[in-house]
């Protein structure tokens, strides 16, 4: 069941420009932050997220499948996971 969907968000994402490599990766962290959203944050009607025995994966794929998922967002977003810049930090110049 899981290759339907994983196929389908692949031609969603490849129209995209973004690489089967690349959605799994994004795929893995937006699984990963799923039950940490606010519900407003959620792209597919609510059941769909309380379903027994559907994998955080298979939802993922059905969220970029049906296209509520910006997937250039969340690339972005999972680059900044990563980042471990602070913005408003100071560098202090050696005289």
């Amino acid at each position: 069941m899981a290759r339907v969907f994983a196929q389908e968000a692949f031609k969603v994402c490849d129209r995209q420009g973004i690489s089967t490599y690349e959605m799994i990766l994004l795929a893995a962290h937006r699984a990963k932050i799923l039950k940490k959203l606010p519900k407003d944050k959620l792209v597919l009607p609510a059941e769909e997220y309380e379903m027994k025995g559907t994998s955080p994966a298979v939802t993922v794929l059905r969220e970029i499948e049906s296209g509520g998922l910006d997937v250039l967002s969340l690339r972005q977003d999972y680059i900044e996971s990563y980042s471990t810049v602070v913005e408003n930090q100071e560098i202090a110049e050696e005289d």
